[in-house]
């Protein structure tokens, strides 16, 4: 009966569809993108994978946001202007890619910025202004190095505290190591805009797809195990579906028929990529589909529909323990459904999955003991004791506020480890579901350690302490800190590691242990803030309990039950003196004998010489 009830109102609920909403629909987003074409990019993605990641953003931004690209490097180009994007938008900039470069001489980012923002400053914010920025190396404006030192001050100093009062979010992509990494951070952090750093072109797309989650979403269906629903109010949809290099993606539609890029069905556009395929299909079939290929978390189904999806800005960053207020809803032909009888009997939710990348295995053990040792990169084992907890990951209710017509929930974070997060927010309504998708950073202590044990194993007897430490950079810069760790274990045993300045993070240090027993550990570092401010840090101690069988000791030590004998111990000590005297003496003589007899031989010849003279004579 209840699920009969839910139909019918489904049913009322989708003819009611041409009544006109009590709210008008918001502003657009204004996404402006920056994308840097100077001659390193000859180096750090000689494949032009610019392309592609810009092409995939063309094909998933939302029908309606406002956007413009530019190219830049010593000078800016637009490539394509700021307008709603629509077909042709999508057409133009489509046909202009291939005018990506890597030809630049500069990397001018403050000219840029202030050409892409240049109307943002005459006129008052009436949706969210998002600018990506897309970099692989440093403010460069001149051959002299007084002059980008000179434009990244005002960056910092002047641009920073612009597009603030623009009400402007930056999201930056760098590429490669040589990015200036705390101007791009400070630019995001400043502005609750976003940071993504690739070291190597091939992650771009992904990326790009993460910004542009962040600054315009599109509404999606949600993807179980490479399968989706399609509802019959589904004019269009397109399937992102990251593959493998030499994979292949197909499709699976209701019915049973099989879409691929060679076997292409009426309707059907297909766009391979390096790295991905886009699939676009008008007027699909209503029911289960299915994609074949790798089963990959940023694979995505982007539908083109009147009945939509929408969430309010969520916060880029929170601090562990904070708890962002979310919000969802309903929207037909872009404005918000307002009939509570019809929202009512909606379901509602947001799935909170980690982002965070599969940490690095730790390295085999050395085979001999070694001291404490300061190893850059290495991620330790899984936790056991004071470690820090894994991400948490699940879904949590969204419940139907009547007054605003909104579904809403206050994310808790106490549980979730520091790092980043998928929220995916859907709006269930039994005969079909809505998603939208953002990302939620979760900020921990500017530096943390987890604690963890190596017991002694056969191979390597010696059991360790191992401490990693991980530094949080949106609020220190990771460089700066310097400090110390503190170990005190069983029988007043200490021991002092000093981590200097400059050390990169995270780090693991291990701390060889001899005895069992219980040993504590305390820290005390120092640094700066991105701003430059100095901040004192005493990371939370450890404890850690070591339960195993003591080595032997390498040296017999004397019991009350074998006493020292005096007497023997006496003879010893006479016995020695009378053979190094015996010895001293040989050795006298050996060398006073030596001596005699070089003497003699000196005189024996001289006096054959003075013989032979004489008989020539």
């Amino acid at each position: 009966m209840a699920s009969l009830r839910r139909a019918r109102l489904l049913l009322s609920f989708i003819l009611l569809w041409l009544i006109a909403a009590q709210a008008l629909p918001a502003a657009p987003s204004d996404v402006r993108l920056l994308i840097d074409v100077s001659g390193s990019m000859r180096r750090n993605d000689p494949r032009n994978l610019r392309a592609p990641a810009l092409q995939l953003v063309n094909e998933l931004i939302p029908t309606g946001t406002v956007s413009g690209v530019w190219l830049f490097a010593e000078q800016t180009e637009v490539l394509v202007a700021p307008g709603p994007v629509d077909e042709a938008w999508k057409k133009r900039l489509a046909g202009r890619l291939a005018r990506i470069h890597s030809r630049g001489l500069f990397t001018d980012i403050e000219r840029a910025i202030r050409t892409a923002t240049e109307d943002w400053s005459q006129a008052p914010a009436e949706g969210e202004r998002h600018l990506i920025l897309f970099t692989d190396g440093l403010v460069d404006v001149s051959k002299d190095p007084a002059d980008s030192a000179a434009s990244r001050e005002r960056i910092l100093s002047e641009q920073i505290e612009a597009l603030k009062s623009m009400g402007v979010k930056v999201h930056a992509i760098g590429l490669s190591n040589e990015i200036d990494e705390p101007l791009m951070r400070l630019l995001a952090t400043q502005t609750d805009g976003w940071l993504e750093i690739a070291q190597d072109a091939a992650t771009l797309q992904r990326l790009f797809l993460r910004v542009l989650e962040q600054s315009a979403p599109p509404t999606t269906v949600p993807l179980q195990g490479n399968r989706f629903e399609i509802d019959d109010q589904v004019r269009e949809f397109t399937v992102l579906a990251f593959r493998p290099e030499g994979g292949q993606t197909q499709l699976t539609a209701p019915d049973g028929e099989r879409i691929r890029a060679d076997q292409l069905a009426p309707g059907v556009k297909w766009r391979a990529e390096v790295g991905y395929d886009l699939v676009t299909l008008a007027n699909p079939k209503p029911g289960q589909w299915r994609i074949r290929g790798v089963e990959d978390p940023d694979n995505r189904v982007v539908i083109v529909t009147d009945l939509g999806i929408e969430a309010a800005p969520v916060p880029n960053a929170v601090g562990v323990g904070e708890a962002p207020r979310l919000e969802s809803w309903l929207t037909d032909h872009g404005q918000p459904v307002q009939r509570t009888e019809l929202l009512e009997v909606l379901a509602s939710r947001v799935v909170v999955t980690s982002d965070a990348e599969t940490p690095m295995p730790m390295p085999a053990p050395e085979a001999a003991p070694a001291p404490p040792a300061v190893e850059e990169g290495m991620a330790p084992p899984a936790a056991e004791e004071g470690q820090t907890p894994p991400a948490a990951t699940g879904e949590q209710p969204m419940t139907f506020d009547a007054a605003t017509a909104r579904f809403a929930t206050l994310l808790q974070t106490q549980r979730f480890a520091p790092g980043v997060y998928r929220l995916d927010f859907v709006i269930d309504g039994g005969t079909f579901q809505r998603q939208l998708t953002r990302h939620l950073k979760v900020k921990g202590a500017p530096l943390g350690i987890a604690y963890d044990r190596q017991q002694p194993t056969e191979t390597d007897p010696p059991a360790a302490m191992l401490l990693r430490l991980s530094a949080e950079p949106d609020l220190v810069d990771p460089m700066s800190l310097s400090g110390y760790l503190l170990a005190r274990g069983p029988d007043g045993w200490t021991e002092v590691v000093e981590i200097p300045k400059g050390k990169r993070f995270p780090l693991t240090v291990k701390i060889p242990v001899q005895q069992p027993g219980e040993y504590r550990i305390t820290s005390h570092f120092m640094g700066r803030t991105l701003t430059g401010e100095s901040i004192e840090i005493q990371p939370e101690p450890g404890v850690l309990n070591f339960d195993f069988e003591a080595p032997p000791q390498t040296a017999a030590e004397p019991t009350s039950g074998d006493p020292i004998s005096w007497a023997w111990l006496l003879v010893y000590v006479l016995g020695g003196n009378v053979l190094l005297g015996a010895l001293l003496a040989l050795t006298w003589w050996l060398m006073t004998r030596a001596r005699s007899s070089g003497k003699a031989a000196g005189k024996t010849p001289a006096k054959k010489g003075g013989s032979a003279k004489r008989t020539r004579a």
